[in-house]
């Protein structure tokens, strides 16, 4: 019902304003941003002096605290275009709370091309419980998948159900995480010997994705890396943080 009212909305309304700056302007339908937005966008790209393997930050000459204290658990790798500040914090959160889903445009076409040249057998969404997903209307990493499976031609797998509902990450410290969706998700399609790609907005403490990557290597997937739009600070809080 959400979609629909939003699909009606945008033939009656349709996109005036920039979804970064709010301002109103001459705009090319199918564009989500304005000029200097888009350029602001890009400048919020992972820095180079990013861990090669999970893209947190650390200093120069150093360990990864993330992935020594065991943030890549079950994952071969991750990627994802930009850090989850200003304007990619705007995006994500129009796609998740509005939803708008133009917002979702310039976050794939970013995500298609960390993976350029990577080979993947299923893009694999990270699923809202039904609940969830019945409040917001749209579950925000299935629209990621769809766009991203348009421009790479990968197939996608709704291989994952959320089978209990959890209490908000964000509402959560990060020792309480993992614990809150422990056994939340299950498979539900066959995997073995796939090569998959967990697709999900941002990660945070990487909780949802790890517990995702375990029951999906259990049900024999040779290999599961993440792809996000964004990836946080590990002091960062947000609404939905995963």
């Amino acid at each position: 019902m959400n979609r629909m009212f939003a699909a009606i909305s945008d033939l009656i309304f349709p996109q005036v304003r920039c979804l970064g700056c709010d301002e109103p302007r001459n705009i090319t339908k199918g564009s989500a941003l304005c000029d200097a937005c888009a350029i602001e966008l890009d400048s919020l790209r992972i820095p180079e002096h990013a861990c090669p393997h999970c893209l947190s930050g650390k200093k120069a000459g150093h360990g990864c605290a993330y992935c020594a204290g065991g943030g890549m658990q079950y994952l071969d790798g991750a990627f994802a275009p930009f850090m989850y500040t200003s304007i990619v914090r705007q995006l994500i959160r129009q796609l998740k709370f509005g939803p708008v889903e133009l917002a979702a445009s310039p976050l794939a076409s970013a995500m298609v091309l960390c993976v350029s040249g990577q080979s993947f057998d299923s893009l694999v969404p990270v699923p809202l419980h039904k609940s969830g997903e019945r409040e917001r209307g749209v579950n925000q990493s299935m629209l990621l998948c769809r766009l991203i499976g348009k421009q790479t031609g990968i197939p996608i797998l709704n291989a994952l159900a959320k089978i209990r509902r959890t209490k908000r990450q964000s509402s959560l410290p990060g020792d309480k995480r993992a614990m809150n969706v422990r056994d939340a998700y299950s498979v539900r399609d066959t995997v073995r010997n796939l090569r998959i790609l967990l697709v999900d907005d941002v990660r945070t403490s990487g909780a949802t994705a790890r517990e995702c990557a375990k029951v999906l290597r259990e049900a024999g997937a040779s290999s599961v890396s993440l792809l996000t739009a964004a990836v946080a600070d590990g002091k960062e809080h947000h609404d939905g943080s995963r």
